[in-house]
């Protein structure tokens, strides 16, 4: 075991001012579990939250002439009349594409052109994404010289381009939208899109440089609810207490949140009793349930030819251009973020006897360990083993970033070299891990125990998606013509046991912790009910990511959002 740290944003706006931009959402299906295990109440479908995934953005469409064909809006509708015209007119269209191609021109946006504009896609007609929201969700407009031939490497295993990831069906490859204001070249973060709006307003108040310390209760309950009436703070260790006068808001994210309970005597008196604190609230569920994307990332040389994020460190006089154009544009290489993403389920890159093969042992195993967890987690396990067989939940994501990354054994880049990272990451972990307190101190940092690959199944899968993308995309042409060396791990390794080995130091999170205060009933360990309440409590409110009772397939940066604006509406409904 290797400890590894965990990165959260102790800074306005959170960890949404520190995280990789990725502004993507799961599969619909995934919803559905979380609805299930709420037993429907609550509305935490898919549809349910689509309105509020809506509602947190302004989104910004690709352009026509980004790397991914038929991306935009605009040109999906073209593509789609092109589909009703005629064989010889699509026989001439055909031609033009390719006598066009050296040009900015595109006969698809000729076409639109030339319609009596009812194909022309205007921003009302888009089912799926909001246009006046706070956070700014938009694409790149620089992509490096891999993007292309990495996309149809994919295409050319069965990991089709997926135009509308958005939709909920989030299956192979495609453009991932990032929280990026492009006009202003920008991140958009909880900051500037929710606090800078508002801070004006005589009702709203942020204090920083300040630590929660504890909620203090009521001394009687209200019909068998425990009462919050005020929380205690401390600033340069002076403490202080705010009155609360309707409800508690509880947005301490993953790790912070089931520490401030614990500390106010909400959690599993087997750990909080020992440490001196009364138990107000009995709630074993608190700061258990951590789950993350386990990763392991793969570096590769490139070839000189071609360009990536390299050339900035690489290239003098290109860095001072790139900078002068982001000066004078906001736009180019510094501008640009990872944009090109991967989901796919195991039957992708397993075969079905393999995939018989682990299912087996992970039933064995799950059989063996049902009487040591929680409902919740059987529950859990119930709808994880058949999403394994549901080929509309993605199992593994992998990333490609154009340009050096730390890898397991080479942590810094060489001198003139050009690098591709690609990461395989583990959707739904059958892993669980513990966020739990071991001092009263509220300055101590709490304990976290994500237990990575726990369940032998974790490591089987994320051991074949390493060797997927090491054997199978890296010498799949066209992106292995572009590759010069297998650089970590080493060519040399070509073993399981050398991968497994590899796994071990290179193993890092990707930075999608959620979970410890599960969206659940209590009964089967939940924390919160389908309003957010914490079990057993009449007025405090969990609102972050430490609600998700299950993980996605998606980084949980937007996923947090649209939970933060539908509970909006639901306290606004309550008072």
């Amino acid at each position: 075991r290797h400890a590894k740290e965990n990165h959260s944003g102790k800074v306005l706006g959170g960890s949404s001012a520190i995280n990789f931009e990725m502004f993507n959402r799961p599969a619909k299906g995934e919803f559905s579990g979380w609805s299930a295990l709420n037993l429907g109440l609550g509305s935490w479908s898919w549809s349910g939250l689509l309105p509020y995934f809506k509602k947190s953005e302004t989104y910004k469409p690709p352009r026509p002439e980004d790397v991914f064909p038929l991306a935009s809006t605009t040109r999906r509708r073209a593509f789609q009349r092109r589909q009703n015209t005629t064989d010889a007119a699509d026989a001439f269209y055909t031609a033009a594409d390719s006598a066009l191609g050296p040009t900015s021109l595109d006969v698809d946006d000729l076409l639109a052109a030339a319609s009596d504009g009812s194909d022309t896609v205007s921003k009302r007609d888009d089912p799926y994404h909001g246009f006046t929201g706070p956070v700014h969700a938009s694409h790149n407009e620089w992509y490096s010289d891999l993007a292309h031939p990495y996309i149809l490497s994919m295409n050319s295993l069965g990991v089709a381009t997926n135009f509308n990831p958005d939709s909920g069906d989030n299956v192979g490859i495609y453009n991932c939208p990032a929280s990026v204001d492009r006009d202003a070249g920008v991140r958009s973060y909880a900051a500037p899109a929710y606090y800078a709006p508002n801070a004006a307003k005589t009702n709203f108040l942020v204090l920083t440089g300040a630590q929660a310390t504890k909620i203090n209760w009521k001394s009687s309950d209200v019909d068998g609810l425990a009462v919050a009436e005020s929380v205690s703070f401390a600033v340069n260790g002076v403490s202080y207490t705010a009155q609360a006068s309707k409800e508690v808001i509880l947005s301490g994210g993953v790790f912070n949140t089931p520490q401030l309970l614990e500390l106010s005597g909400v959690g599993n008196p087997s750990i909080i009793n020992p440490l001196g604190i009364t138990t107000k609230i009995n709630l074993p569920g608190v700061g258990e349930n951590l789950q993350d994307h386990a990763m392991i990332p793969l570096s590769f040389t490139i070839k000189s030819d071609y360009l990536t994020w390299d050339e900035l460190r690489n290239n003098a006089t290109f860095a001072a251009e790139a900078a002068a154009q982001y000066a004078a544009t906001k736009n180019g290489i510094l501008a640009s973020n990872i944009g090109v993403l991967s989901f796919f389920p195991l039957q992708s890159f397993l075969s079905t006897s393999k995939i018989l093969s682990i299912v087996k042992t992970l039933v064995s195993d799950l059989c063996s360990s049902a009487s040591s967890i929680s409902l919740l987690q059987i529950a859990q396990n119930v709808l994880q083993l058949a999403w394994l067989s549901n080929h509309s939940i993605p199992q593994v994501e992998v990333v490609m970033i154009p340009g050096f990354n730390p890898t397991g054994t080479v942590t810094a880049p060489s001198a003139g070299t050009n690098y591709m990272i690609l990461s395989a990451a583990l959707q739904h972990p059958f892993s669980r891990g513990t966020v739990h307190i071991s001092s009263t101190d509220p300055l101590t940092k709490p304990t976290i125990d994500p237990k990575y690959l726990s369940n032998a199944f974790d490591k089987t899968v994320l051991l074949e998606a390493v060797k997927y993308i090491r054997n199978t995309i890296a010498t799949t042409a066209p992106i292995s013509n572009f590759i010069a060396t297998f650089n970590d791990p080493p060519a040399s390794s070509t073993t399981d046991a050398d991968y497994e080995a590899y796994m071990k130091v290179a193993l890092e999170s990707l930075k999608h912790p959620v979970g410890t205060a599960a969206l659940a009933p209590k009964e089967l360990g939940g924390v919160v009910s389908s309003q957010l309440l914490v079990h057993g409590s009449k007025n405090v409110r969990v609102v972050d990511a430490s609600v998700f009772p299950m993980h996605i397939s998606a980084h949980a940066q937007s996923t947090t959002y649209a939970i933060g604006e539908k509970a909006a509406d639901i306290i606004k409904a309550t008072w």
